[in-house]
């Protein structure tokens, strides 16, 4: 998802864009693993020491601290999925607060720890309060990887309506990797993916 909103952003506004692989829990889905589609789409990046390597290690580069140095740079950060990956984002609170950022809640149905609006939006509130920072939007992810199918999708949105309803906040659209005819259908705002995701077997 941080992969093609960055990639999405640096085309809309032609603005150089740095993604920052903030997930330091989950080292199994990290941005780090596409940094050469990032470079050719002109996208720099900023990835943990011992991303891509066998060490996974919590470490937090100090480079980081660019991102909001002599006026700032234009960024998406790619934050862990739960409150402890929200953690490591409160560190640099007070800076995001003086910028106009926007911090997206991504949900997927299918997700065991968020299969419910209750939970999800639950989940959401631990992470604003780990993270010190307000979450402004809603982007329905739902899928379960190359077996998503329409209906899969179209069962979503309303369990993603429901969420944006819980947090009092807009909701974005629904994110998809197959070119599935859904906007007619539904008139929600399709956010048409691709596939950076690496196979692990």
């Amino acid at each position: 998802m941080s992969v093609n909103l960055s990639i999405e952003l640096k085309k809309q506004a032609g603005l150089v864009y740095t993604l920052v692989d903030f997930d330091t829990v989950n080292p199994y889905f990290r941005s780090a693993d596409n940094i050469k589609d990032l470079q050719r789409h002109g996208i720099d990046f900023i990835v943990p020491p011992f991303a891509n390597s066998n060490l996974d290690i919590p470490y937090l580069p100090a480079s980081i601290y660019s991102i909001f140095a002599g006026g700032g740079k234009n960024a998406v950060f790619d934050v862990g999925g739960d409150d402890n990956g929200a953690t490591a984002l409160g560190m640099f609170a007070e800076k995001i607060k003086k910028t106009d950022y926007e911090m997206i809640y991504v949900a997927n149905k299918y997700r065991k720890q968020t299969n419910k609006p209750e939970a999800a939006a639950k989940l959401a509130y631990d992470i604003e309060k780990n993270s010190k920072l307000k979450i402004t939007s809603v982007l329905n992810n739902s899928n379960i990887g190359g077996l998503t199918s329409k209906k899969e999708i179209l069962d979503s949105i309303d369990y993603a309506k429901n969420i944006s309803g819980l947090l009092n906040v807009p909701l974005l659209g629904t994110a998809s990797m197959t070119q599935f005819d859904l906007f007619e259908k539904t008139g929600h705002n399709i956010f048409q993916m691709d596939n950076y995701t690496k196979k692990l077997f």
